[in-house]
């Protein structure tokens, strides 16, 4: 899966050339924070609210002013995740995303990166989440694979982290199964501390159970 799926409909760029004016109303007409800067098709930077209001003529160039050259650009085939991260260092809204030639095709959204990863993640996919616990020098993925698998189950994705601390990992887990406590008991057998579970189908079912409860109590 590459980043270069995952660009956005809308137009966020503008061209040095254009007015100060403009890209204040351009910001103002998308509901964004910041806007990419082009020299025709080549990424130059960025420009945000505080950098236009600052200047003293808005019928001037954007390139009268300060630009963000921070590196804030991925090419087209890197990773979604590479996206994450940068958006997070660098507290931007966009990335921009450039071909092999290193020519300018559009950019990521926050929202297009977290619809990318929620892909990944398979969090479109009904099942269970588990989040369980156990010795840093206890763990081994492929006892966990096993386990699952020796349930009748798929692991659909897997996350881990470290807490230095207590020695200990977590390691969170979506099956593709929402009977888990077979399961459950499984991983309780082999020492492993079950520290949460949510049952994705059961979120939904509870939902509309709820809504056709209220609806029924306003028919009354």
């Amino acid at each position: 899966m590459l980043i270069g799926q995952f660009l956005s409909n809308a137009d966020f760029s503008i061209q040095k050339t254009d007015s100060i004016q403009l890209a204040l109303e351009k910001l103002q007409d998308m509901l964004c924070k910041e806007l990419v800067v082009l020299n025709g098709d080549e990424y130059i930077g960025f420009v945000n609210e505080s950098n236009l209001l600052d200047a003293d003529d808005e019928q001037a160039p954007i390139s009268n002013i300060k630009i963000n050259t921070a590196p804030i650009q991925l090419k087209f085939n890197q990773h979604p995740y590479d996206a994450l991260v940068m958006t997070t260092v660098y507290n931007s809204s966009l990335v921009p995303i450039l071909d092999q030639d290193n020519k300018y095709i559009g950019v990521s959204t926050q929202l297009d990166i977290l619809k990318a990863i929620a892909l990944i993640q398979s969090q479109n996919e009904s099942g269970a989440i588990i989040v369980l616990s156990t010795g840093l020098h206890d763990f081994s993925l492929s006892q966990i694979a096993h386990l699952v698998e020796s349930d009748n189950c798929r692991i659909l994705n897997c996350a881990t982290k470290i807490n230095l601390e207590s020695d200990s990992i977590e390691v969170t887990l979506k099956v593709d199964k929402t009977n888990i406590n077979s399961l459950l008991n499984s991983f309780l057998r082999h020492n492993y501390i079950v520290m949460e579970t949510h049952n994705t189908v059961a979120a939904f079912d509870d939902t509309a159970e709820r809504y056709q409860q209220l609806m029924n109590y306003i028919n009354i």
